[in-house]
Protein backbone atom coordinates (compact mmCIF):
# COMPACT_ATOMS: atom_id res chain seq x y z
CA UNK A 1 0.00 0.00 0.00
CA UNK A 2 1.31 3.56 -0.62
CA UNK A 3 1.75 5.52 2.47
CA UNK A 4 -0.15 8.26 2.63
CA UNK A 5 1.57 11.54 0.67
CA UNK A 6 3.33 13.67 3.06
CA UNK A 7 4.82 17.40 2.84
CA UNK A 8 7.93 18.17 4.40
CA UNK A 9 9.24 22.00 5.81
CA UNK A 10 12.19 22.67 6.44
CA UNK A 11 13.53 23.24 9.98
CA UNK A 12 13.65 27.22 9.90
CA UNK A 13 10.07 26.86 8.78
CA UNK A 14 9.88 26.25 12.38
CA UNK A 15 9.22 28.45 14.99
CA UNK A 16 10.49 28.97 18.93
CA UNK A 17 6.74 27.92 19.73
CA UNK A 18 6.64 24.82 17.54
CA UNK A 19 4.69 26.60 14.65
CA UNK A 20 5.25 28.38 11.53
CA UNK A 21 7.68 31.03 12.06
CA UNK A 22 5.61 32.93 9.43
CA UNK A 23 2.72 33.93 9.89
CA UNK A 24 -0.31 32.84 7.35
CA UNK A 25 2.01 30.38 5.54
CA UNK A 26 -0.55 28.54 3.81
CA UNK A 27 -0.32 25.26 4.96
CA UNK A 28 -4.29 25.05 6.06
CA UNK A 29 -4.09 24.77 2.25
CA UNK A 30 -2.68 21.45 3.09
CA UNK A 31 -4.62 20.71 6.07
CA UNK A 32 -8.13 21.40 4.10
CA UNK A 33 -7.50 18.31 1.45
CA UNK A 34 -6.22 15.99 4.48
CA UNK A 35 -2.78 16.18 3.33
CA UNK A 36 -0.34 15.50 6.40
CA UNK A 37 2.78 17.84 7.19
CA UNK A 38 5.59 18.28 9.26
CA UNK A 39 8.76 19.69 9.89
CA UNK A 40 12.44 18.22 9.65
CA UNK A 41 13.85 17.60 12.95
CA UNK A 42 17.52 19.16 11.87
CA UNK A 43 18.51 22.09 8.97
CA UNK A 44 21.34 20.01 7.58
CA UNK A 45 23.11 21.96 4.89
CA UNK A 46 23.36 20.27 2.98
CA UNK A 47 20.41 18.14 3.12
CA UNK A 48 21.00 14.77 3.57
CA UNK A 49 19.11 11.52 1.68
CA UNK A 50 17.17 10.20 4.97
CA UNK A 51 15.42 13.47 5.44
CA UNK A 52 14.22 13.06 1.81
CA UNK A 53 12.91 9.30 1.71
CA UNK A 54 9.84 9.97 3.62
CA UNK A 55 8.11 12.38 1.80
CA UNK A 56 6.47 13.78 -1.29
CA UNK A 57 7.61 17.05 -1.13
CA UNK A 58 10.08 19.43 0.85
CA UNK A 59 8.87 23.09 1.12
CA UNK A 60 12.39 24.86 1.25
CA UNK A 61 14.01 27.78 1.47
CA UNK A 62 18.42 28.03 1.47
CA UNK A 63 19.35 25.03 1.71
CA UNK A 64 21.67 23.37 -0.63
CA UNK A 65 20.56 20.37 -1.80
CA UNK A 66 23.34 18.18 -3.77
CA UNK A 67 24.00 14.83 -5.64
CA UNK A 68 24.14 13.64 -2.78
CA UNK A 69 21.25 14.87 -1.37
CA UNK A 70 19.27 12.40 -3.85
CA UNK A 71 21.65 9.36 -2.99
CA UNK A 72 18.75 6.26 -3.08
CA UNK A 73 15.73 8.75 -2.86
CA UNK A 74 12.87 7.28 -4.64
CA UNK A 75 10.03 8.47 -3.39
CA UNK A 76 10.37 12.67 -3.37
CA UNK A 77 8.85 14.19 -6.50
CA UNK A 78 9.23 18.21 -5.53
CA UNK A 79 11.73 20.50 -3.97
CA UNK A 80 9.22 23.78 -3.73
CA UNK A 81 11.43 26.88 -3.26
CA UNK A 82 10.69 29.84 -1.95
CA UNK A 83 11.46 32.97 -3.66
CA UNK A 84 12.92 32.89 -7.24
CA UNK A 85 16.51 31.82 -6.82
CA UNK A 86 17.74 27.81 -7.34
CA UNK A 87 20.82 27.90 -7.36
CA UNK A 88 21.31 26.11 -4.07
CA UNK A 89 19.64 23.17 -5.79
CA UNK A 90 22.02 20.98 -8.29
CA UNK A 91 19.17 20.79 -11.03
CA UNK A 92 20.70 18.15 -12.60
CA UNK A 93 21.14 16.00 -9.63
CA UNK A 94 17.53 16.76 -9.33
CA UNK A 95 16.64 15.85 -12.53
CA UNK A 96 18.39 12.46 -12.58
CA UNK A 97 16.69 11.93 -9.38
CA UNK A 98 13.47 12.36 -11.22
CA UNK A 99 12.23 15.44 -9.07
CA UNK A 100 10.72 18.87 -9.44
CA UNK A 101 12.57 21.94 -7.96
CA UNK A 102 9.99 24.91 -8.66
CA UNK A 103 9.86 28.77 -7.73
CA UNK A 104 7.17 31.09 -6.76
CA UNK A 105 7.92 34.08 -8.97
CA UNK A 106 4.43 35.56 -8.54
CA UNK A 107 4.46 36.14 -5.03
CA UNK A 108 8.61 37.57 -5.12
CA UNK A 109 8.09 40.08 -7.90
CA UNK A 110 6.21 43.01 -5.62
CA UNK A 111 8.05 42.53 -3.00
CA UNK A 112 11.66 42.36 -4.41
CA UNK A 113 10.86 45.51 -6.30
CA UNK A 114 9.57 47.46 -3.99
CA UNK A 115 12.50 46.40 -1.95
CA UNK A 116 14.83 47.57 -4.57
CA UNK A 117 12.78 50.76 -4.79
CA UNK A 118 13.26 51.38 -1.36
CA UNK A 119 17.01 51.19 -1.52
CA UNK A 120 17.23 53.01 -4.33
CA UNK A 121 15.43 56.06 -2.57
CA UNK A 122 18.21 55.28 0.73
CA UNK A 123 20.53 55.82 -1.28
CA UNK A 124 19.21 59.22 -3.05
CA UNK A 125 18.22 60.34 0.21
CA UNK A 126 21.46 59.35 1.73
CA UNK A 127 19.64 58.07 4.49
CA UNK A 128 21.99 55.68 6.50
CA UNK A 129 24.10 59.15 6.52
CA UNK A 130 21.79 61.01 7.97
CA UNK A 131 20.40 58.72 10.28
CA UNK A 132 24.20 58.71 11.53
CA UNK A 133 23.99 62.12 11.82
CA UNK A 134 21.43 62.60 14.41
CA UNK A 135 22.54 59.51 16.56
CA UNK A 136 25.86 60.76 16.85
CA UNK A 137 25.02 64.54 17.34
CA UNK A 138 26.55 66.05 14.17
CA UNK A 139 23.57 68.18 12.80
CA UNK A 140 25.89 70.87 11.44
CA UNK A 141 26.86 67.72 9.00
CA UNK A 142 23.58 67.73 7.19
CA UNK A 143 25.08 70.58 4.76
CA UNK A 144 27.58 68.23 3.35
CA UNK A 145 25.17 65.58 2.76
CA UNK A 146 23.19 66.63 -0.26
CA UNK A 147 20.90 63.90 -1.76
CA UNK A 148 19.59 62.92 -5.29
CA UNK A 149 16.57 62.23 -7.16
CA UNK A 150 15.28 59.23 -9.42
CA UNK A 151 13.64 62.16 -11.44
CA UNK A 152 15.68 62.37 -14.90
CA UNK A 153 18.06 59.87 -14.17
CA UNK A 154 19.46 57.39 -16.49
CA UNK A 155 18.36 54.00 -14.70
CA UNK A 156 19.86 50.09 -15.75
CA UNK A 157 17.82 46.92 -15.31
CA UNK A 158 20.29 43.82 -15.21
CA UNK A 159 17.94 41.47 -16.21
CA UNK A 160 14.13 42.43 -16.90
CA UNK A 161 11.94 39.61 -16.02
CA UNK A 162 9.27 39.41 -13.81
CA UNK A 163 10.80 41.95 -11.18
CA UNK A 164 13.09 44.11 -13.48
CA UNK A 165 9.37 44.43 -15.00
CA UNK A 166 7.90 45.64 -12.04
CA UNK A 167 11.00 47.87 -11.08
CA UNK A 168 10.18 49.51 -14.34
CA UNK A 169 6.63 49.82 -13.57
CA UNK A 170 7.25 51.75 -10.17
CA UNK A 171 10.11 53.71 -11.28
CA UNK A 172 7.62 55.12 -14.04
CA UNK A 173 5.69 58.06 -11.17
CA UNK A 174 9.42 59.27 -10.45
CA UNK A 175 10.17 60.37 -13.61
CA UNK A 176 13.04 59.09 -14.47
CA UNK A 177 14.88 60.20 -18.01
CA UNK A 178 15.25 56.72 -19.19
CA UNK A 179 15.41 53.25 -18.45
CA UNK A 180 17.32 50.97 -19.83
CA UNK A 181 17.28 46.90 -19.71
CA UNK A 182 20.51 44.10 -20.63
CA UNK A 183 18.72 40.43 -20.72
CA UNK A 184 19.72 38.36 -23.46
CA UNK A 185 16.42 36.47 -23.87
CA UNK A 186 13.81 39.81 -23.97
CA UNK A 187 13.28 41.09 -27.30
CA UNK A 188 13.49 44.75 -27.54
CA UNK A 189 9.70 45.14 -28.94
CA UNK A 190 8.77 43.43 -25.47
CA UNK A 191 10.78 45.88 -23.74
CA UNK A 192 9.71 48.90 -25.71
CA UNK A 193 5.94 47.76 -24.65
CA UNK A 194 6.66 48.55 -20.98
CA UNK A 195 8.63 51.85 -21.56
CA UNK A 196 12.20 50.39 -21.40
CA UNK A 197 15.20 50.39 -24.25
CA UNK A 198 17.01 47.24 -24.28
CA UNK A 199 20.37 47.64 -25.13
CA UNK A 200 24.01 45.69 -24.23
CA UNK A 201 25.21 45.68 -20.46
CA UNK A 202 28.49 47.63 -21.19
CA UNK A 203 26.04 50.59 -22.83
CA UNK A 204 23.84 50.06 -19.34
CA UNK A 205 26.53 50.19 -17.22
CA UNK A 206 27.96 53.42 -18.82
CA UNK A 207 25.26 55.24 -19.20
CA UNK A 208 23.42 54.72 -15.69
CA UNK A 209 23.24 56.63 -12.27
CA UNK A 210 21.44 53.26 -10.51
CA UNK A 211 22.38 50.41 -11.83
CA UNK A 212 20.22 47.39 -10.25
CA UNK A 213 20.67 43.51 -10.54
CA UNK A 214 17.44 41.59 -11.34
CA UNK A 215 18.95 38.27 -12.84
CA UNK A 216 19.15 34.70 -11.78
CA UNK A 217 22.58 33.27 -10.32
CA UNK A 218 23.73 31.06 -13.33
CA UNK A 219 27.19 29.57 -14.51
CA UNK A 220 26.31 32.71 -17.40
CA UNK A 221 26.40 35.19 -14.74
CA UNK A 222 28.55 34.22 -12.05
CA UNK A 223 30.53 37.13 -11.58
CA UNK A 224 29.04 38.98 -14.64
CA UNK A 225 29.48 42.46 -12.53
CA UNK A 226 33.62 42.18 -11.90
CA UNK A 227 36.24 45.25 -12.10
CA UNK A 228 36.18 45.66 -16.16
CA UNK A 229 32.22 46.31 -15.51
CA UNK A 230 31.99 48.35 -12.28
CA UNK A 231 34.87 50.98 -13.58
CA UNK A 232 32.58 51.65 -16.87
CA UNK A 233 29.90 53.18 -14.01
CA UNK A 234 29.91 57.15 -13.83
CA UNK A 235 31.21 58.25 -10.53
CA UNK A 236 28.13 59.66 -9.46
CA UNK A 237 26.49 56.13 -9.95
CA UNK A 238 24.89 53.52 -7.72
CA UNK A 239 24.67 49.99 -7.74
CA UNK A 240 21.93 48.37 -6.01
CA UNK A 241 21.82 43.91 -5.91
CA UNK A 242 18.99 42.41 -4.76
CA UNK A 243 19.33 39.33 -6.98
CA UNK A 244 22.24 37.35 -5.95
CA UNK A 245 25.73 37.97 -4.31
CA UNK A 246 28.00 36.31 -6.32
CA UNK A 247 26.47 38.14 -9.59
CA UNK A 248 28.95 40.98 -8.82
CA UNK A 249 32.38 40.74 -7.81
CA UNK A 250 32.40 41.67 -4.00
CA UNK A 251 36.11 42.39 -3.58
CA UNK A 252 35.81 44.68 -6.97
CA UNK A 253 33.25 46.21 -5.94
CA UNK A 254 34.53 46.68 -2.14
CA UNK A 255 37.53 48.10 -4.21
CA UNK A 256 35.85 50.83 -6.23
CA UNK A 257 33.53 51.97 -3.02
CA UNK A 258 36.88 52.59 -1.31
CA UNK A 259 38.49 54.42 -3.81
CA UNK A 260 35.15 56.63 -4.90
CA UNK A 261 35.11 55.57 -8.06
CA UNK A 262 31.55 55.13 -7.84
CA UNK A 263 28.98 57.18 -5.77
CA UNK A 264 27.84 53.85 -3.09
CA UNK A 265 25.64 50.99 -3.20
CA UNK A 266 22.77 49.09 -1.43
CA UNK A 267 23.68 45.60 -1.47
CA UNK A 268 21.14 43.04 0.38
CA UNK A 269 22.85 39.57 -0.92
CA UNK A 270 26.75 38.55 -0.73
CA UNK A 271 29.10 36.29 -1.79
CA UNK A 272 29.45 35.16 1.55
CA UNK A 273 26.36 35.45 3.96
CA UNK A 274 26.55 35.57 6.95
CA UNK A 275 29.24 38.62 5.96
CA UNK A 276 32.56 38.13 7.98
CA UNK A 277 32.66 40.37 10.85
CA UNK A 278 35.74 42.20 9.43
CA UNK A 279 34.09 42.80 5.95
CA UNK A 280 35.13 46.33 5.14
CA UNK A 281 31.70 47.06 3.60
CA UNK A 282 30.41 47.35 6.90
CA UNK A 283 32.87 50.40 7.00
CA UNK A 284 31.70 52.47 4.40
CA UNK A 285 29.34 55.00 4.80
CA UNK A 286 27.93 55.29 1.13
CA UNK A 287 26.63 52.04 1.09
CA UNK A 288 23.28 50.26 2.52
CA UNK A 289 23.42 46.70 3.56
CA UNK A 290 20.70 44.28 4.63
CA UNK A 291 21.00 40.67 5.44
CA UNK A 292 19.70 39.09 2.63
CA UNK A 293 15.88 40.08 3.60
CA UNK A 294 15.14 43.33 2.25
CA UNK A 295 12.14 42.31 0.64
CA UNK A 296 10.93 40.32 3.08
CA UNK A 297 7.31 41.19 4.98
CA UNK A 298 4.14 39.61 5.71
CA UNK A 299 2.73 39.61 2.33
CA UNK A 300 5.76 38.41 0.43
CA UNK A 301 5.82 35.36 3.00
CA UNK A 302 2.19 34.77 2.80
CA UNK A 303 2.03 34.78 -1.09
CA UNK A 304 5.17 32.58 -0.93
CA UNK A 305 3.93 30.07 1.40
CA UNK A 306 0.46 29.78 -0.31
CA UNK A 307 2.50 28.99 -3.92
CA UNK A 308 4.20 26.32 -2.30
CA UNK A 309 1.59 25.05 -1.01
CA UNK A 310 -0.40 24.69 -4.21
CA UNK A 311 2.26 23.22 -6.00
CA UNK A 312 2.35 20.76 -3.39
CA UNK A 313 -1.14 20.05 -3.48
CA UNK A 314 -1.18 20.13 -7.63
CA UNK A 315 1.41 17.14 -6.79
CA UNK A 316 -0.90 15.34 -4.93
CA UNK A 317 -3.15 15.13 -7.39
CA UNK A 318 -0.53 13.89 -9.93
CA UNK A 319 -0.21 17.12 -11.56
CA UNK A 320 2.75 19.13 -12.91
CA UNK A 321 2.72 22.27 -10.84
CA UNK A 322 3.01 25.96 -11.93
CA UNK A 323 7.29 27.19 -12.61
CA UNK A 324 9.12 23.95 -12.83
CA UNK A 325 12.55 25.68 -13.57
CA UNK A 326 14.26 21.37 -14.52
CA UNK A 327 11.85 21.27 -17.33
CA UNK A 328 13.89 18.23 -18.30
CA UNK A 329 12.90 16.46 -15.79
CA UNK A 330 9.10 16.24 -16.98
CA UNK A 331 9.97 13.87 -19.97
CA UNK A 332 11.60 11.60 -17.67
CA UNK A 333 9.53 7.87 -16.73
CA UNK A 334 10.80 8.30 -13.58
CA UNK A 335 8.79 11.10 -12.81
CA UNK A 336 5.57 10.30 -15.02
CA UNK A 337 5.63 7.16 -12.93
CA UNK A 338 5.53 8.79 -9.75
CA UNK A 339 2.51 11.05 -10.87
CA UNK A 340 0.92 8.67 -12.57
CA UNK A 341 0.86 6.32 -8.58
CA UNK A 342 -0.46 9.68 -7.16
CA UNK A 343 -3.29 10.09 -9.69
CA UNK A 344 -4.04 6.50 -9.14
CA UNK A 345 -3.86 7.05 -5.15
CA UNK A 346 -6.26 10.02 -5.39
CA UNK A 347 -8.68 7.52 -7.00
CA UNK A 348 -8.96 5.33 -4.18
CA UNK A 349 -6.64 2.49 -5.85
CA UNK A 350 -3.61 0.62 -4.12
CA UNK A 351 -0.45 1.11 -5.65
CA UNK A 352 3.32 0.74 -4.21
CA UNK A 353 5.12 3.08 -3.39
Amino acid sequence: MQKSFRVALVADLKGTDGGLVFKDFGVEILEAAGVPWYFFAEDRRPVTPNQLADCDVVVSMGQPYTPASFLGVERLALIARTGVGYDMVDLHAATQADVMVTITPEATTRSVASATLALMLGLCHRVRIKDAIVREHRWPDRFHHMGCELRDRVIGLVGFGLIGKEVARLLHVFGPAKTLASDPVVKPEDAATAGVTLTDLDTLLRESEFVSIHCPLTPGTLGLIGDRELRLMKPSAFLVNTARGPIVDQRALTAVLQEGRIAGAAIDVFEQEPTAVDDPLHDLENVILAPHASAWTYELFRDIGHDCMKAALAVSRGEIPKYVVNEAVLERPGLQAKLARLREAGNGQSTTP
